[in-house]
């Protein structure tokens, strides 16, 4: 799916096939599952929402599962495989990535997690 087109309202969940209704924003869209819980950030939704992760990602975590039975299909695009990933940072948490619209799929409770994780300048030098 092209970069600039226009998301419909509801996708497909990845996971549990439940339904995925969008989350509008100011600095973009969010689609949370009915279902598991789970988020699919769109293109460079992640590092735009990041500072909204409480409000949009308000589940537990409930911790790493091992990896999935199955591949999962992005959401957007028909018939193209997740690829999952692992954050560096925090190599428990991982997420799944899609290869052509670059949208991601975290578990309910990731977003946060990743989200939280202190940059590299707050690790080296503390906070303030």
């Amino acid at each position: 799916m092209p970069s600039d087109a226009v998301l419909p309202d509801t996708l497909t969940c990845p996971k549990c096939a439940a339904q995925m209704c969008i989350q509008r924003y100011p600095e973009n869209d969010a689609y949370r599952c009915e279902g598991c819980k789970g988020l699919w950030l769109p293109l460079m939704a992640h590092e735009q929402l990041e500072e909204r992760a409480d409000k949009i990602d308000p589940e537990e975590y409930q911790g790493s599962a091992g990896p999935e039975p199955r591949t999962l299909m992005c959401p957007q695009c028909e018939f193209v495989p997740l690829i999952r990933m692992v954050d560096v940072k925090q190599p428990d948490l991982h997420f799944e990535s899609c290869k052509e619209c670059y949208g991601r799929y975290y578990d309910a409770g990731e977003f946060r997690e990743v989200s939280e994780d202190p940059s590299l300048l707050e690790r080296l030098f503390g906070r303030d």
